[in-house]
């Protein structure tokens, strides 16, 4: 697959590897995000990345929306899966789960066949997801060890539109009425409430 898509994602993927690659040794087991450490906030993060392949690789049928993959504990069973998976050197880990999965995007066709418990689409309809996903994980990551960051304007731009699409389907006029001094939202507003979240 070649183009923007595919483009963004590469971005936003070598954005948060070198993030991760300014972890102290000592900052593993630190505050990353809300309950997480910044361990976990990685493997969490990583997702992104290993989500694509195995995805792709190993397309699984639609789970209901009462389904037991959604559940609480299934989500927290597969963040904790996500931890060990990054072993004892996360940096590698996940530098290599970019590299292996970059490789895999650029020799896959855009309309390759996606399977994935919340449905099936494309890999060109899914990329865009997991661009968010390693855009925002890289600035909670960033917040979270204190550094400054500069995210990819194409990551930015692609997270932006991505969540606005979101926010098109549930409340725009709300969201518009605040991001022009209009309105307020919600304290704790979060455009991926209340969708199942780990996924």
């Amino acid at each position: 697959m070649e183009g923007t898509t595919a483009d963004t994602y590469a971005d936003a993927s070598r954005f948060l590897v070198a993030l991760i690659r300014r972890v102290p040794d000592a900052a593993w087991n630190a505050p990353g995000l809300g309950s997480w450490t910044v361990r976990e906030l990685v493997g969490h993060a990583n997702r992104a990345h290993t989500t694509v392949e195995d995805y792709l690789l190993h397309p699984q049928p639609p789970e209901p929306r009462d389904s037991g993959y959604f559940s609480a504990e299934a989500i927290a069973q597969r963040g904790r899966e996500a931890v060990v998976a990054l072993g004892t050197d996360p940096v590698a880990a996940v530098a290599s789960a970019s590299e292996r999965v970059l490789s895999l995007v650029r020799s896959t066709p855009a309309d390759a066949t996606l399977g994935s418990p919340m449905g099936t689409t494309t890999l060109a309809g899914y990329l865009p997801s997991r661009t968010a996903e390693l855009t925002i994980h890289g600035l909670d990551l960033g917040r979270a060890l204190q550094v400054e960051v500069a995210a990819p304007g194409s990551a930015l731009r692609a997270t932006l539109a991505f969540v606005a699409e979101r926010c098109a389907s549930r409340e725009p006029e709300q969201v518009i009425l605040a991001l022009t001094g209009r309105g307020e939202l919600p304290a704790g507003y979060s455009v991926f409430s209340p969708t199942p979240a780990g996924l």
